[in-house]
């Protein structure tokens, strides 16, 4: 069975031992303790450009960038689409005309 040891040392039934040590430990032992999420945390924050920049990650910047080219290029179909429907409307316009001419020779 293991030991108890709680947060008064008088209470500790191991009486001085190693484990009496980990209840005079400041802070949570999780801090202290290195972890192999907290190394690889850190190996991010040291070369998280270097990684974006290998494996071509989008960034907010890239993504604000895509966004205004998303919004110049909605702008642009929507002006093509006005002057393709100006062009039908004159293009039939002509082939009515056309025909009307053909009629009378």
């Amino acid at each position: 069975m293991y030991p108890v040891i709680s947060q008064n040392p008088e209470e500790n039934v191991t009486g001085g031992s190693f484990w009496d040590s980990f209840s005079r430990i400041q802070g949570t032992i999780e801090s202290r303790v290195p972890t192999f999420d907290r190394s690889l945390d850190r190996y991010f924050d040291e070369h998280f450009a270097a990684i974006i920049e290998e494996w071509d990650l989008v960034t907010e910047t890239d993504l604000v960038r895509l966004e205004i080219r998303l919004d110049h290029l909605t702008d642009e179909i929507s002006s093509l689409y006005a002057k393709k429907t100006a062009t039908e409307s004159r293009a039939r316009a002509l082939d009515a005309l056309i025909t009307s001419l053909e009629e009378r020779s």
